[in-house]
């Protein structure tokens, strides 16, 4: 089974369906779905050959676990799939979603098992929730992932927004609930942890290993079309970044050290650019935060659960 040709047949009638819908001049705001649906996906096999072409592709190729013989299955890499399910979950609902307005707002990654390189692996994606919000339609999803003997190894949530297209502007406590998220306000001090070159292709490339082709993601002229100025590096491959940083400068190379990463995306991370990468603990938590230079505009914010070498010493 190809989950690249998966997503692209996906984005394909996802495209068609927004085009269809504005020509027909479809609702302001989009429309709620009535039903919780689920898209399964067996026999999904874990190739080495892809691992690595994923792994250069979100900077993980220096850690030795992810590499050679019986590796581990990187820990976001589940995504490379799951967002084929995505996606033709989002194609098959009853209403189509506005053209090229679906936001990655957050995500949460959570291994209890870890995978490896020639695992067979079924995958099941379901519509938990879709509630309306005031920037349109905000819809929660989880992913499980169960080895060939029938194990569940992962477990993720998403959340997504379906924008409107005339938003109004968020309530109070909306704003609130972005700002500060599940585990929080987050802290004040921060230690630079890692400097990112992106280069202006890297959301191709990450496009190619997980078959996410959204235009916002692959050159300046298809991002503008819908209100990018330059291309932005997709929401799994900023998850993978900050988790093959955290296990390579922080977790001594382990992956098994990572055991929960969850992410909210605050800004658009343009390419190519140069953010930083930086960790803080307060609150009984682990933090870190994807922002630019001056620490000014974060692009991206979280925490994890794992153990440290500061933890270990």
């Amino acid at each position: 089974m190809s989950t690249r040709m998966d997503g692209l047949r996906a984005m394909a009638r996802l495209v068609v369906q927004g085009v269809r819908a504005r020509g027909q001049g479809g609702d302001e705001q989009p429309v709620v779905p009535r039903r919780r649906p689920a898209v399964e996906k067996t026999g999904i096999a874990i190739d080495a050959r892809r691992v690595a072409r994923y792994l250069a592709a979100t900077d993980g190729k220096r850690i030795e676990a992810f590499r050679g013989e019986g590796a581990v299955a990187p820990p976001i890499y589940c995504a490379t799939w799951e967002t084929a399910a995505t996606l033709e979950l989002f194609a098959g609902l009853e209403k189509p979603l506005p053209l090229g307005g679906v936001v990655h707002l957050e995500s949460e990654t959570i291994t209890l098992r870890p995978l490896h390189a020639g695992d067979v692996v079924r995958c099941r994606v379901e519509l938990e929730r879709a509630d309306r919000v005031t920037k349109g339609v905000r819809l929660a999803l989880t992913a499980r992932n169960w080895n060939a003997a029938g194990i569940l190894c992962t477990q993720s949530s998403a959340v997504f927004l379906a924008r409107s297209r005339a938003p109004a502007k968020p309530s109070t406590s909306e704003r609130r609930a972005e700002e500060h998220g599940a585990d929080g306000a987050p802290p004040e001090e921060w230690r630079e942890l890692a400097t990112w070159h992106l280069r202006g292709g890297d959301g191709r490339r990450y496009a190619a290993v997980s078959g996410d082709y959204n235009p916002i993601h692959l050159w300046p002229a298809t991002a503008r079309i819908f209100g990018f100025r330059r291309p932005i590096l997709h929401g799994f491959a900023t998850e993978a970044r900050v988790a093959h940083a955290l296990i390579e400068r922080l977790l001594g190379g382990d992956p098994a050290g990572l055991r929960r990463v969850r992410i909210a995306f605050r800004a658009p991370l343009p390419l190519p650019s140069r953010p930083v990468l930086s960790v803080a603990e307060a609150g009984g938590h682990h933090w870190f935060r994807v922002a630019d230079a001056a620490g000014e505009k974060v692009h991206a914010i979280g925490t994890y659960c794992g153990t440290t070498m500061d933890d270990s010493a």
